[in-house]
């Protein structure tokens, strides 16, 4: 069956700060990401894209390159790592791409309205003034 050979792909290493850089880009993007992959609803779309560079012996950078549009990863080069959103889909991959390779990478927080809206995120405010209050 389909899932078990899916299951066995060679699984790739990827460090932790890809990984948090693969979650940061499918956040707000998931849709179209998994229909991109044909991945059925119970996949985790990291593992998905983990997946399939290990299927097809793929780089972050590639797998971003062939599979993101240009204007998914400008987007992601704007609003989550404060980098340009000029250049083709490989020039914005290469540069994801090396921002992801830093030991120390942290996205920043996804602009508002591209968090699913049925996750209402309590205001910053909210919370600091219930610790206050505590």
């Amino acid at each position: 069956d389909m899932s078990r050979r899916a299951r066995s792909a060679p699984k790739v290493n990827v460090s932790p700060s890809v990984r948090l850089g693969l979650e940061s880009i499918v956040e707000g993007n998931e849709t179209a990401i998994r229909a991109m992959l044909s991945l059925g609803s119970d996949k985790v779309v990291v593992e998905g894209l983990i997946d399939c560079m290990g299927v097809n012996s793929l780089s972050a950078e590639m797998l971003i390159a062939n599979y993101f549009s240009a204007s998914m990863l400008g987007a992601y080069c704007r609003e989550r790592i404060g980098k340009s959103d000029k250049g083709g889909a490989a020039t914005l991959a290469e540069r994801i791409a090396r921002e992801w390779a830093k030991p120390s990478f942290a996205p920043l927080p996804a602009p508002a309205d591209s968090k699913k809206r049925k996750e209402p995120q309590p205001p910053v405010e909210d919370a600091a003034a219930k610790r206050a209050a505590e």
